[in-house]
């Protein structure tokens, strides 16, 4: 762990970032646990363990890939298992072979992007979630499976829905 504390000290430095923390675990068991830098450059406020982040877009990638990774690593979730096989509404669709795996790679064949919050905001809240799974299930797809690299909003709201 020496190599990653050295790292994470020399990026600070070099202002690569301004801070972070780092933690790894291994079964549980946390092995190393630290906080770099300043969570506010101006004021030169210290970040801490406790630190709380506001990841923004960067959910999508960090925590829902790591979620699916805890997933795969309890033996909950093969990432080569399809979407079909998991979620019984995408079994009879064009996406019922989509793996796992190629939306965490965003070649899943799906757009970007779709405005689908305007649909969703003129129904209540609590048929929000319906409705958009819906909507995910009925989206076509704008290449095969493994054609482009697409960076697809869509694909993880789909394992968004796989974690839950």
């Amino acid at each position: 762990m020496r190599d990653a504390d050295h790292l994470m000290r020399q990026a600070v430095a070099d202002n690569v970032f301004p801070g972070g923390v780092l933690l790894v675990s291994k079964e549980r068991e946390i092995i190393f646990f630290e906080a770099y830098g300043f969570a506010n450059i101006f004021t030169k406020r210290e970040i801490r363990k406790d630190t709380i982040f506001d990841l923004a877009s960067l959910t999508k990638p960090l925590a829902t890939t790591l979620a699916i990774m805890k997933l795969f690593q309890e033996f909950v979730l093969d990432i080569e298992q399809s979407v079909g096989s998991l979620i019984p509404q995408f079994r009879d669709t064009e996406k019922a072979d989509i793996r796992v795996r190629d939306f965490l790679a965003h070649c899943s064949g799906l757009p970007d992007h779709r405005p689908y919050y305007g649909r969703l905001c003129k129904v209540s809240p609590d048929r929000r979630k319906g409705l958009l799974r819906k909507l995910l299930v009925a989206e076509p797809l704008i290449c095969p499976t493994g054609e482009q690299v697409i960076y697809s909003d869509l694909g993880f709201m789909i394992l968004e829905w796989l974690v839950e």
